[in-house]
């Protein structure tokens, strides 16, 4: 497609975009139902506005990528390991139980068992894309049931290695697979390593390298090459690159830098899995579909209800509580975009017929559609059929993460409030773009980190919203009042305190939402002239009476000495 062409079929499938999201959002249907609405209308069944639909899906599965770097970023290596027995053991049974079952169904129907078998294990498979956005838009990631889809996920992504590797042997070209699948296992083992020693250790010295410089451009790059460098690396030896993005965010999840390679990635996600979603859509044929609407729904309805019953058994049997298991059965009882790639590799092997293709691409297309009122549907169901109350063996919630104290700043105040904070036993994150600075406080023990705060998407990153208190203590008036700006214009409700100069910047702040602002020159000229009064005899009780009488109504006594002693205005 031509640039005279590609902006204005970009504009007009923008704006589709732009008012099927927000009116599906409006209904409640969350924001990916209008994405897929919106390619369905822009695809070669709407307005055509490209027929490249195959090499869109594949571009824009970067997003995909994007997003389950973002989760790794959030997903320490310990968190992880406490999740083993749901992602190794729930994750495990699910892929192999539901194959098998749905093998079963495509054998009745006169399938041959190698086709009953790619499709079984295919169809298996859920969409990660869907799923964690419909759990990130409501907030849903931290439940029980967003805990336990996310691991069967994670199993998922790990599985589409053994089922590519499954296709040349259903094939019948078995006679070279024992070598290759040698060769292929070391492949993959190298390629976990490099990933492994490329996240742990290069990453985080070129980010340190280009944040002691404050090259933000260096520092964005390298965000970059970490995620796709770890995905190519995947891609290479035939594993999920998302796998590979995923392995790497958890390797930098503890690095000072994590909160600021989240704040530049965030946008590109958002865009990029939004345009997955579209192509998604595009890849809905209506034409076939009409033909045989009837025996493609029966399919979708089949196959849904199959990987639900199926997965609300398993978890039952894994001790998980009974809405939990409602919830996470039907949020992960569509097909996922895993199959694109595996039934194309099945297509070029020759064991499905062009025609069977599309209809098992309707197929994963149509349930994706279906799936938030999958999601809705498992809602009302817990709700109607699941005490309240946790079950025998019921996965608590975690406690939500406490809400923390944001430091904007760890110079010489930041320093002295994380302490108290430290010493009190609130939590704090508190961010600086001194890389030393940093290096200090995280030996300290202090939950310290390297970014800018003034960028609107670190405020997002660290989850401003969801904050005790903002806590701004930039030296430059300048900066501070910026970053305060952005984040009353962001997140109104969030408590803001600021460092101010004197009187007057004092004021300035509080006008515009600060609820509270120190002065620290009157506030040290206080302190000296409270030890200097000790020093001279005066009582202690006297001179706390003439403190108090001071900071009165605003540090009205002071404000009135101030005006007393300025030049007089030249008029």
């Amino acid at each position: 497609m031509h640039l005279d062409q590609l902006i204005p079929a970009a504009a007009i499938l923008l704006a589709v975009s732009v008012v099927l999201v927000s009116v599906f959002k409006r209904l409640g249907l969350g924001s990916v139902l209008g994405f897929l609405a919106a390619g369905v209308i822009a695809g070669p069944s709407g307005l055509a506005l490209t027929t490249e639909v195959g090499q869109l899906r594949e571009f824009t599965e970067l997003g995909v990528v994007l997003l389950l770097f973002l989760i790794g970023i959030e997903m320490q290596p310990r968190k992880l390991w406490s999740m083993r027995m749901s992602v190794f053991g729930l994750g495990t049974a699910q892929v192999l139980a539901t194959g098998a079952l749905l093998a079963g169904y495509f054998l009745f129907l006169g399938a041959s068992t190698e086709v009953a078998v790619l499709l079984g294990l295919g169809l298996a498979l859920s969409s990660t894309a869907f799923v964690l956005q419909l759990l990130g838009e409501r907030g849903d990631m931290a439940t029980p049931h967003g805990r336990t889809a996310f691991a069967i996920l994670l199993l998922q992504d790990i599985a589409i290695v053994p089922l590519l590797a499954l296709v040349p042997i259903l094939a019948g070209r078995a006679e070279a697979t024992g070598s290759a699948l040698w060769t292929n296992a070391l492949a993959v083992a190298g390629a976990i390593a490099g990933v492994i020693l490329f996240g742990r250790y290069v990453v985080p010295f070129l980010l340190g390298w280009m944040a002691r410089r404050r090259n933000m451009e260096a520092f964005a790059m390298v965000a970059a090459l970490a995620v796709f460098g770890a995905a190519w690396a995947m891609e290479a030896a035939e594993v999920s690159m998302a796998l590979g993005a995923f392995l790497v965010g958890m390797l930098l999840s503890a690095c000072e830098f994590r909160h600021q390679v989240e704040a530049i990635i965030l946008p590109f996600k958002g865009l990029l899995l939004g345009l997955f979603f579209i192509a998604v859509g595009m890849s809905v044929d209506i034409g076939p579909l009409t033909d045989n609407l009837s025996e493609i729904a029966g399919h979708v309805a089949v196959i849904m209800t199959v990987k639900a019953a199926a997965l609300f058994l398993l978890c039952l049997v894994f001790r998980v509580g009974r809405a939990t298991a409602i919830r996470t059965a039907l949020l992960l009882s569509q097909c996922g975009e895993f199959g694109f790639v595996l039934f194309s590799a099945a297509l070029v092997a020759g064991i499905l017929g062009q025609a069977l293709f599309v209809a098992v691409i309707s197929v994963i297309s149509i349930s994706m559609v279906a799936t938030p009122l999958m999601v809705r549907l498992g809602d009302v169901l817990a709700a109607r059929f699941a005490p309240a109350a946790a079950g025998p063996g019921e996965i608590l919630p975690e406690a939500a993460m406490e809400r923390p104290v944001v430091v904007a700043g760890y110079g010489r105040v930041g320093r002295v409030i994380c302490h108290m904070l430290d010493k009190a036993g609130l939590p704090y994150l508190a961010y600086d773009l001194d890389a030393a600075l940093v290096r200090q406080g995280r030996a300290r023990g202090h939950h310290v980190h390297w970014g800018d705060m003034r960028n609107f998407d670190l405020l997002r990153a660290v989850r401003l919203g969801e904050a005790a208190a903002l806590v701004v203590t930039l030296a430059e008036p300048g900066e501070a009042r910026r970053l305060i700006d952005a984040a009353r214009a962001a997140f109104p409700g969030v408590a803001i305190h600021a460092r101010a100069r004197d009187l007057g910047s004092r004021h300035a702040l509080l006008a515009a939402g600060v609820r509270g602002a120190v002065p620290e020159v009157i506030e040290a000229s206080l302190s000296m002239g409270s030890a200097l009064l000790s020093a001279l005899g005066v009582a202690d009780p006297a001179t706390e009476d003439l403190l108090a009488d001071l900071r009165r109504e605003d540090y009205a006594l002071l404000r009135d000495l101030e005006a007393a002693l300025a030049p007089p205005s030249k008029g």
